[in-house]
């Protein structure tokens, strides 16, 4: 029988797995899964920024899954995923390396403000959503070309480099991109949404394991916990409060907040 000691050493791991499973479950209802599975990868013992980059890796298959089950629309749309591609890898690239320069340091004094935006993104979601379609519907833009723009290279190039250093509601921004640059079709945006999302986390993937390195151990066991709780997740979505879910998540963003401001901002100033 194990010892105690020997059991603690996996409470790591079985954190990170509760919390995987946690954010799988509610990614596949109401979304904002990283709230769990950030804060589970630091309390771990992982550096900030490498668990950024770790976590993002871990919730790659549900992202995966997810543009799987679009790709009718993709092959649809796929004279205009190069583009669209290009600008993503480059944006979450650089976003990636930007993590990489500013180090453990600057990205811990970083989260409180990033955790917070991530919070309000997600509390005004549908007031944002609205905007934009209010936005999109006066702009009387036609439909977008395949060859894409500068205008549209430049808006999603700064929601990609967003996605790439931190990512929390980054697929809201990149919803809220495609229907300013005249993607009307839900389903369409929806599929080139979880497409880009593939997209950016591959790019924050290369970029760490070429000069950054992943916390293998924790980030396959956030995979493992995030797709069974998409399962649990989308097998129980219609019978799920959607406005609960989303409550809780919104509290546990209000909470990481105020506890990375004590952390990484008062604690030091009173040290």
């Amino acid at each position: 029988m194990p010892d105690s000691a020997t059991l603690l050493s996996y409470a790591p791991q079985a954190l990170i797995l509760v919390a995987a499973v946690a954010a799988g479950f509610v990614n596949a209802i109401a979304g904002g899964g990283t709230f769990f599975t950030y804060p589970a990868f630091i309390l771990g013992g992982v550096p900030p920024a490498l668990a950024s980059a770790s976590n993002n890796v871990g919730l790659w298959l549900g992202n995966g899954m997810a543009a799987l089950a679009y790709r009718r629309e993709l092959y649809a749309m796929r004279r205009h995923l190069l583009f669209l591609s290009v600008v993503t890898v480059i944006g979450s690239g650089l976003g990636a390396s930007m993590i990489l320069w500013v180090g453990n340091a600057g990205f811990s004094r970083l989260l409180p403000p990033l955790v917070l935006f991530a919070t309000l993104l997600f509390t005004y979601a549908e007031r944002v959503r609205e905007w934009v379609v209010r936005k999109a519907e006066q702009s009387h833009a036609g439909e977008p070309r395949p060859g894409g723009s500068l205008r549209a290279a430049l808006g999603l190039g700064v929601v990609t480099v967003y996605g790439g250093f931190f990512g929390g509601g980054v697929n809201l921004m990149v919803m809220a991109s495609l229907s300013l640059m005249g993607y009307k079709n839900v389903q369409y945006s929806n599929a080139i949404k979880n497409f880009l999302a593939v997209m950016i986390i591959a790019s924050v993937f290369v970029v760490f394991l070429i000069q950054g390195g992943i916390a293998w151990p924790q980030t396959i066991v956030c995979a493992f916990g995030a797709i069974t709780g998409g399962f649990i997740g989308g097998s129980v979505a219609k019978r799920m409060p959607v406005a609960w879910l989303r409550g809780v998540v919104i509290a546990v963003g209000v909470v990481l907040t105020v506890a990375y401001t004590w952390l990484y901002w008062i604690k030091p100033f009173l040290a």
